[in-house]
């Protein structure tokens, strides 16, 4: 790879994933991770091969191939990123893993896997507003160093595509019958592309199988929730690093028994701390005699108050201490005592916590947590850690184009978009290991309105490795060869046009 277009550390970085490809696929990820890094306008599959320049040797059809199907699994690529950013943590401690989803919105009633899902960003008078796209269930790693003030981040490295129970787009639609009658008029054949899928449901369980034509929805009983996606991913984390303790971040949608239930009866080093409820139910343990005597044994105690209640007649119970929260001290009041959620945990205590804040600038929340011996200023701090993902997905789609490509196999629509957001976890990661040292000893201008010690910007961090990535080519001329010249002109152009 031409020393000029990613820097040495980088292309080192990548070096690590190789095992998850084969020789092939490992060049032509390279060369797309280079053309997404580079690439200024929008994200396709072919504004990334156009920023790759000279590097895109291959015939185009082999880069969209390695989406579509090269055989290389997503998972084992973000188990092997997870191991690298665990190097950078410290020994011992407990690492945090946010979990949240989000919708990557599209156009095109052909796009294999697409379905209607409420967007959260766009409300019309109060009502849930609809988009048409995918949903990604993300799963990071919160990384924060202490030379860098403010807030950590949240690295993706774990993907599922949730799909939803309404399609949408279908062959009767009449923008379909509107375009076959103008393609009549024009004399053109009728295009025979067609949404396909890659699942199938045989004897009530749902199987991989090539991809073919969609049928419709998959029927609800068989088809996995957010849930369901969230607990085989923590499943497959917490096996793959049986003696590392993992703490799952999530809100309010994971804290159901589908994931709580499910990992806890299979995994011990996987806790949660979730958003829950201010009517919650929760339960006193089973007394110890549950069996004696006639009929069913009992599976939970006396009914205790919910939060809110709770809340309401123990005020003395409740503290006030300093938090540190979204990189400052939060003063806050909280509370917290001991149940058992049985809907969502039967036959283990949790702690439910109260948090107000005295200011009133956030308003009260109610967490639960899976590890009863946690202090309540610890859980609190730890899920205000679940944060940095809101930010990664806004830069994902602003910085990186997580939406602009489009792809229409499925295979490579579950690829593409977490393709953008392992990017990113590149990123930010090369960065926090070799890029900042090699920044400083660079000569940038910074802006005014910045800090010295102010935290970097994943705009900085991207602009830092493009402009390492130059730095050979334009400060010393006199090195580049005939050939290299001539790449070089290449590269320019076509980032030129891909802006």
């Amino acid at each position: 790879m031409p020393e000029w277009l990613l820097p040495a550390t980088f292309v080192t970085l990548l070096e690590e994933l190789r095992p998850v490809f084969s020789a092939p696929s490992f060049e032509n990820f390279r060369v797309v991770t280079a053309g997404w890094v580079h690439a200024l306008g929008r994200r396709r599959i072919s504004d990334v091969l156009r920023a790759a320049g000279g590097l895109a040797r291959k015939h185009y059809g082999s880069y969209y191939r390695f989406f579509s199907h090269a055989r290389w699994c997503l998972d084992e690529a973000g188990l092997r990123l997870l191991g690298l950013v665990l190097k950078l943590l410290p020994a011992g401690t407990v690492v945090e893993l946010p979990l949240d989803d989000t919708l990557s919105r599209h156009r095109g009633k052909k796009i294999s896997l697409g379905s209607v899902h409420a967007d959260p960003v766009l409300r019309q008078n109060g009502k849930p507003f609809y988009a048409y796209g995918h949903v990604f269930v993300v799963l990071s790693v919160y990384v924060r160093v202490r030379w860098l003030p403010g807030n950590g981040w949240a690295l993706p490295f774990m993907f599922r595509l949730y799909e939803g129970s309404r399609h949408g787009g279908r062959d009767d639609a009449p923008s379909d019958k509107k375009r076959r009658a103008q393609r009549r008029r024009r004399g053109v054949a009728t295009r025979k592309r067609r949404r396909m899928t890659d699942r199938v449901v045989r004897k009530g369980k749902l199987l991989e199988c090539a991809p073919r034509p969609c049928c419709g929805p998959l029927p609800d009983d068989v088809r996995p929730t957010k849930l369901d996606l969230a607990a085989e991913m923590a499943l497959r984390v917490g096996r793959h690093f049986p003696h590392i303790r993992f703490r799952v971040l999530g809100d309010h949608l994971y804290a159901g028994r589908a994931l709580l239930h499910t990992v806890h009866s299979q995994l011990d080093n996987v806790s949660f701390v979730v958003r829950g409820h201010p009517d919650a139910a929760l339960y006193q343990l089973p007394p110890a005699d549950a069996r004696a005597g006639r009929g069913r044994p009992r599976t939970k105690g006396a009914r205790l108050p919910c939060p809110e209640q709770w809340a309401q007649r123990h005020a003395e119970h409740f503290e006030e201490a300093e938090v540190e929260m979204y990189g400052e001290r939060v003063p806050l009041r909280f509370g917290s005592y001991l149940g058992m959620a049985y809907r969502s945990l039967p036959g283990r205590l949790v702690r439910y916590l109260v948090v107000h804040d005295p200011r009133g600038i956030y308003r009260p929340s109610y967490l639960m947590s899976t590890e009863p011996e946690l202090p309540a200023a610890d859980a609190v701090g730890a899920y205000s850690h679940r944060w940095p993902l809101e930010r990664t997905f806004q830069d994902a789609k602003q910085k990186l184009g997580m939406q602009d490509p489009q792809t229409q196999l499925p295979a490579s629509v579950r690829r593409a978009a977490p393709m953008a957001l392992l990017t990113y976890s590149l990123v930010v990661l090369w960065y926090l290991r070799d890029g900042h040292r090699q920044l400083a000893r660079m000569r940038v201008l910074r802006d005014p309105w910045y800090d010295k010690q102010s935290r970097p910007s994943f705009s900085d961090m991207l602009a830092a490795l493009r402009r390492l990535g130059w730095r050979r080519a334009f400060s010393d001329p006199a090195s580049l060869t005939p050939a290299r010249s001539k790449t070089l002109a290449i590269y320019l152009c076509r980032v030129v046009a891909a802006a």
